[in-house]
């Protein structure tokens, strides 16, 4: 065989050294996306339950109340055991979510259902493993019977009052055993564990909230104006006078339920206006006895519509201190005096009630959560009709922000 010549070989020269790579930026670059590593959670633990020769465990889950709850689009993992297998046909894991309302259907009205085989015998005489694994995600969705849209799958949920209200997800480990053959034909039967769950999609601010008021001249796009004009629908006597509202609150709109949510608050009256509304709304009130012309507060609204039950629950979820500015123009006193006054607040608020959840809307149940201005009335149920409060939607999330960048 003839050897290639030598001078017809390409010429080769050293490659350039590779450029060193780093995660942290140099001077001059930017970083324009950073998916951030997911840690294994420390928190994780495993229940194991056992019915009917039957054993089920959950792995790699949270804890609340003693009892497994997942997040958002979470995956159910774990495995199923058996003391005997003879007779198995088949194993099958069933997720169902629930409505339970008081005085209505015993075993509840189910909006959400899924269902996956774990093991199927494919042979008469096949036996089925003494151990197998189940793995079940999380629906983030559904849709109703009788409703266009789709809704995201909701919390779990309780109402204990007025009416008690609850939404329940359970897991079943559905069994079929075979028995034995009668006139010509293989009867089978059905043996189930049942185990409730918990369901709490996790939700973050999408940036922090600022740590007060005087941070307005720093960042003036973190604050929000609303402006409430009050002006009553039954006749005071007074048409020229009103009441004033300014009121500067965080931006962001989403706030952590366990975190003081910081505010501003200016009012624009008259003491005699307010005298004539407090003799309207507060006949058995003396006005100027009245230490709290203006209440912040945040509500949560629940609102049930489900087969003939309609009703509306509101719950104060915390209430605003408040520390008068030195800017204001005199004192808070209800009196007949007709000058103009200005009243200047800051504040924070802060839930004082345990928040397992944040606001969801289903085609039955919504909860919704309000910051809500009150004009004399103290913290309490939303009375649209006689306009003395102004409500401000937001959404309470149930985890704090965390800085990903």
């Amino acid at each position: 065989m003839n050897s290639l010549s030598v001078h017809l070989l390409p010429e080769y020269t050293p490659s350039k050294p590779a450029p060193d790579y780093s995660s942290k930026l140099l001077p001059g670059e930017q970083c324009i996306q950073k998916s951030p590593c997911l840690s294994h959670r420390g928190d994780a633990v495993s229940f194991t339950y056992r019915e009917r020769e039957m054993t089920l465990r959950l792995m790699d889950c949270r804890e609340e109340d003693r009892h497994p709850y997942y997040g958002l689009g979470s995956t159910i993992r774990g495995e199923v055991a058996f003391n005997h297998r003879r007779g198995v046909v088949s194993v099958a894991a069933k997720l169902e979510g629930r409505v339970y309302v008081s005085g209505q259907h015993s075993k509840g009205i189910p909006f959400v259902s899924k269902e996956r085989i774990l093991w199927e015998s494919s042979t008469p005489n096949e036996q089925c493993p003494s151990i197998m694994p189940l793995s079940m995600t999380f629906p983030t969705s559904y849709r109703e019977r009788g409703q266009d849209r789709s809704f995201r799958l909701p919390p779990s949920f309780e109402l204990p009052a007025p009416q008690r209200v609850a939404i329940v997800y359970t897991l079943q480990i559905i069994v079929t055993k075979s028995r034995n053959i009668m006139i010509g034909k293989k009867l089978s039967r059905e043996v189930s564990m049942s185990i409730n769950i918990r369901y709490r999609p996790r939700v973050r601010p999408s940036r922090p909230v600022p740590n007060s008021f005087i941070e307005v001249k720093q960042c003036p796009e973190d604050w929000m104006e609303n402006v409430w004009i009050t002006k009553p629908a039954i006749d005071t006597g007074n048409e020229a006078f009103s009441a004033r509202c300014h009121f500067f609150f965080p931006s962001v709109r989403v706030f952590t339920a366990s975190e003081k949510i910081p505010f501003h608050l200016r009012l624009e009256t008259c003491p005699l206006f307010l005298h004539d509304l407090a003799k309207l709304f507060l006949p058995h009130q003396n006005p100027s006895e009245i230490e709290q012309v203006l209440s912040v507060f945040i509500l949560r609204q629940t609102t049930v519509n489900i087969q003939g039950t309609s009703f509306v629950h509101d719950q104060v979820l915390g209430r605003g201190q408040m520390m008068l500015h030195s800017s204001s123009t005199s004192k808070v006193v209800v009196s007949k005096s007709d000058a103009p006054v200005s009243w200047s607040w800051n504040g924070d608020l802060r839930c004082e009630v345990p928040v397992l959840n944040t606001g969801f809307i289903t085609g039955q149940i919504s909860t919704t959560d309000y910051i809500v201005l009150s004009l004399l009335l103290p913290p309490g149920e939303l009375r649209p009709e006689l306009s003395l409060q102004r409500a401000i939607p937001i959404r309470l999330a149930t985890e704090p922000w965390i800085d990903r960048s």
